[in-house]
């Protein structure tokens, strides 16, 4: 199954996530079906003209990053956590079997997780009810659970540098540091839910929301950008060369000034956008059946 297109790649499959370590390489986590009580999973690695994929199967798989090292993290929702590589492999056999799986039991009881990320050298993922998590070398150690106010929060989304600094937004509407040891909720100007975040320059950060909020900065200085459609919710912020993007479901705007103005992208009502990555060469966008790149503010469909 290694000479497959790509509309075969993504029959009956679901683009929950996606990455590009390299330029010439990008990476799906994708579900596949509707089953809830026996979910399916396909993982796909593009390179060039070739797919090289997996499955897995027993629970939904949610998020996925990687590195231009070669190593890649998939995560499910109940708390797995399964690493692969994905530049050394050149048949599909080969990627199943540079697998391996890491159980994280505790998280079927507590609630299920929704983001990885590698930040710095660090591999960490988290999720509802606060908990966070860190895969140190081949096991999995819990960090200290974000509350505020006394109360768990949902954490939609996390970055930073290491495990020692990173910021975490939440559902709940919260933004919180963590230096390593515990939290600090940040002073944001906004209480509407937040969904995604990611680093820019000089220590600082883009984070989107609700109600078409975008807000930049870091600690307690930001500033709150509002698109005029307050019922537009962004799902996906990235950034590239000084330029930030957000994703609501219809399109993608660009952080102006104070204003958010729409990307021209040719096709939209026939695409799909949600989820925003930041990358070296541009922005990627992955969205249910859509692949779709941001360079210079022109929009390049990958697939769909």
């Amino acid at each position: 199954m290694n000479d497959i297109s790509d509309s075969e790649f993504i029959q009956d499959a679901f683009i929950q996530e996606g990455v590009s370590p390299t330029p010439d390489v990008f990476i799906l986590a994708c579900t596949v079906g509707d089953d809830y009580d026996d979910p399916k999973n396909r993982v796909g690695v593009k390179k060039g003209d070739l797919w090289l994929d997996f499955s897995l199967a027993g629970e939904a798989i949610l998020s996925i990053d990687a590195s231009a090292d070669g190593l890649a993290y998939v995560l499910g929702e109940n708390g797995t956590i399964v690493r692969f590589n994905w530049k050394r492999p050149a048949t599909k056999d080969e990627l199943g079997a540079s697998r391996t799986l890491f159980p994280n039991l505790p998280v079927y009881d507590k609630g299920p997780l929704r983001r990885i990320r590698i930040i710095g050298s660090d591999v960490i993922c988290a999720g509802s009810v606060g908990q966070v998590y860190w895969l140190n070398n081949e096991k999995i150690e819990a960090l200290p659970s974000l509350r505020v106010e006394g109360n768990y929060v949902t954490i939609e989304d996390i970055a930073g540098t290491s495990r020692n600094d990173f910021v975490a937004v939440t559902s709940d509407g919260y933004a919180a540091h963590f230096n390593g040891k515990r939290w600090a909720t940040l002073d944001i100007p906004t209480n509407t839910d937040l969904t995604s975040i990611c680093p820019l320059a000089g220590q600082n950060y883009a984070i989107s929301g609700g109600d078409g909020v975008v807000l930049i900065g870091s600690g307690d200085q930001w500033q709150v950008l509002n698109h005029d459609d307050e019922e537009r919710h962004y799902w996906g912020i990235a950034s590239h060369a000084g330029s930030i993007y957000a994703a609501h479901l219809a399109g993608i705007d660009k952080v102006s000034g104070e204003d958010l103005i729409a990307l021209k992208i040719p096709n939209s009502k026939n695409l799909q956008f949600t989820v925003l990555r930041s990358s070296d060469w541009g922005v990627w966008s992955f969205a249910e059946r859509t692949v779709g790149l941001i360079q210079n503010d022109q929009w390049q469909t990958i697939m769909s």
